[in-house]
Parts: C-alpha cells; structure tokens; sequence
C-alpha cells in the first residue's frame, strides 16, 4: 500500500495511510513520510464494532477538511464489518468514490488446509462458517467504484462482480537504496540458495521442495538452502525435526529466524539463487508471491513455479527460471543445471532481473493508471494499451 500511495501521490493529491484506529484523526496527528504520503503517528488499532464505525466517520469528517474530491481504497481486513461499514457508510450515506484491493479470494485461503469431514467436526464447521462468510461478502463487490487486482486470475474472478476492475501488480522500488548489515546468512564453499517470507510446508510446498533437496545430497550436490521469516512451531518442528532428518539433509540448512528490513536485504544479497517453490493450489493460483519483485530488486537468479502470473513476468533461462508446478523432477533438473553452469549464466540473469523489476514493478510505471482509475478519468482501452506496455 506504500507503494500505491506513493503512486498516487502529486502535488495536488495527498494520500494518507492508516488502519482501522481509535486515535484522533486530524492533520497535525500525521506525518510525512513520502511528498505527500503521511501515515498517522500514533494509530492505536481497535477492533470494536463501534470503534470502527466512529473510525470510518472520522476518517471522512477528515478527509472533507483537507479536500473537495476524495477517494478511499480499502485493503482486505480482517475485520469482517469494517468493509461492510465503510461501504455502507462511504459509499451509500455519503457517496463518496469508493475503491477495494481484491487481492485474494478469500474463500480459497485456506484450500491447502484439511478437507472438510465428520472426523474433524470442530474445524470443519469453523471452514463451512468462513467459506460462507467471504462468499457472501463477495456480493459486496459490485458496489465498489472498482477493483484493484493482482493477478488475472483474480482480475478476470472480479469482473464477474465489478466490470470496473484493472490489473496492478506488486509494486516496488528497484531505485531505493538498500540498507546491509554486516551479518552473515551464507556458507562458503557451497552453493546457496534463499527463502524469505512466512514459512508454511504445504502453501509454500515446501516438503516437495526438501525431498529435492534430498536427491541433490544423494547425488554430491555443494548446498546450503537458507530460510527466514515467520514459522510456526508445529512447522518448524516438521521440517526441521523430521522431514529433514529423514532426508538426511539437515546440515544443509540453516534457518534466521524473523528479520527486520535491514538483515532481509542482506540475507537476500548474500544468496546465489531465490526460489519460491509453490505447488498449485487454489489461493496460490488466484494470489499472487509478493516475494517475487523483492527477489528481483536485489538482482539475484530467482526460481519459481509456473503458478499464478509467474510466467508473464519470469522466462525461463533469460531473466529467471521457471518450472512446472508440483513436479519434483523438473525442479531437480533445473536446480542441477543452475548449479553446474551458474559462473556462466548469472551475469545476464541478474541485468535481466533488474530490468523487468523496473519495468514490470516499478511503482512510477503504474501513477497515471492508478490516479485516473481512482479520479474518474479511467479509460479501459488506454489502460489496457499502458498495461501491454509495462
């Protein structure tokens, strides 16, 4: 959303970011943090039903002070009654423009989870109870002024509730001056290869992922897989206690724990390879990895699957490399071949990574699109010419 807001910002456009907050809503209460993007200073977050219909009053009382037109773009929330009261009141009462970031099918999150069945009644009435929740809610998103997506997937999904719906992908900035530590998150004399981002076996695929690892050490293979960020003990106990145990591969990895921005950058240039091994799933192919365009910022080789929009972004063997989902075999073949010819390969990897983080996700690319879609200036043909462009 920093993005976005840096996106739409200009001279004449002020953006404000903030959550769902019980502080007081007033100029003085924010700070700038981008020209003309401010986040509020002390956003104490409430979760009450009534604190969040005064939030949402708040915000537009707010927002009539500081200009005639205005625009409110909601990012997914977990509380369920913040989209319905913002709507309600936003929309309906005081009809103001109001805009909703689809960037998941809610109702799939939790696919790769447990089927539903009599053996498991608790968790099976909880899944029946949220799968009806979000698709309820999703009659909801006709009534938007439009929809912003991350994936065609997820495009093509919402315009069958909201024709008003474009494409923007995770945006980023490949010109921001990174900050390293001096931590080291290698090993010498072997080959290294990264993951960042919440560490989930089964969403991420990552037992799949292991046992490949498992032929590489079988077949002398040099590696070190390093990981970081957010794992539950039950995962982290499966994984490292178990899976890889069994396959015999535990001295091949090495895991960091959760990291602050400044360790991740120097976690992810310190790596040879970044992958980001999903299986096909469906959340993972309506979502969309936003690991993928902070991989390329760093300009290191990634490896993915050919899951979502992978494969619009990622050509195979030119700016990255990409694989077939869910299939061992060919992830084996490909992680072998980077490794045997790397010294040879890397130098037009990484140029070609850079340039398709700058022209694919660059934030400054998707500025007219974004400010038209969300001032009334939108026009579906331009914007799908600028779209082709990017």
């Amino acid at each position: 959303m920093l993005y976005y807001a840096q996106a739409i910002a200009n001279k004449n456009t002020p953006v404000y970011l903030l959550t769902c907050s019980s502080s007081p809503i007033h100029k003085n209460a924010f700070k700038e943090i981008h020209p003309n993007v401010f986040i509020l200073k002390d956003n104490t977050i409430t979760q009450s039903f009534f604190g969040t219909f005064k939030f949402i009053k708040n915000i537009f009382k707010f927002s009539k002070k500081q200009v005639e037109e205005q625009s409110f773009l909601f990012y997914p929330s977990p509380l369920v009654y913040l989209e319905i009261i913002a709507l309600f009141y936003l929309k309906f009462l005081k009809k103001c423009n109001v805009y909703y970031e689809l960037n998941e099918i809610r109702k799939y999150t939790s696919t790769f989870h447990e089927k539903i069945s009599i053996k498991h009644l608790k968790y099976s009435i909880k899944k029946i109870i949220y799968k009806s929740v979000f698709s309820s809610l999703e009659l909801l998103l006709r009534h938007y002024d439009g929809l912003l997506c991350i994936s065609t997937a997820i495009q093509t999904y919402g315009e069958k509730f909201n024709r008003s719906t474009i494409r923007i992908p995770i945006l980023t900035n490949p010109d921001l001056k990174k900050e390293f530590s001096s931590e080291i998150y290698s090993q010498k004399d072997t080959f290294n290869i990264g993951f960042s981002g919440s560490i989930h076996p089964i969403k991420e695929n990552l037992i799949h992922f292991f046992n490949v690892l498992g032929e590489l050490k079988k077949n002398s293979y040099p590696f070190t897989f390093n990981m970081c960020g957010y794992i539950e003990k039950e995962h982290h106990h499966l994984l490292f206690e178990q899976i890889a145990k069994e396959l015999n591969i535990i001295e091949h990895i090495n895991f960091y724990g959760l990291l602050n921005a400044k360790e991740l950058s120097a976690f992810l240039n310190q790596q040879q390879l970044l992958v980001i091994p999903r299986g096909y799933t469906l959340q993972n192919n309506y979502g969309f990895s936003t690991k993928l365009s902070d991989y390329l910022d760093h300009g290191k080789p990634v490896l993915v699957t050919d899951v979502s929009d992978n494969n619009i972004f990622i050509k195979d063997g030119i700016n990255g490399f990409i694989v077939p989902t869910d299939d061992n075999g060919k992830m084996y073949d490909k992680l072998s071949y980077i490794m045997t010819n790397y010294n040879t390969i890397y130098d037009n990897i990484q140029k070609n990574a850079n340039e398709t983080s700058r022209k694919s996700f660059y934030y400054g690319n998707f500025s007219k699109i974004l400010h038209d879609f969300l001032f009334k200036a939108y026009d579906k043909s331009q914007y799908e010419k600028n779209i082709s462009n990017v």
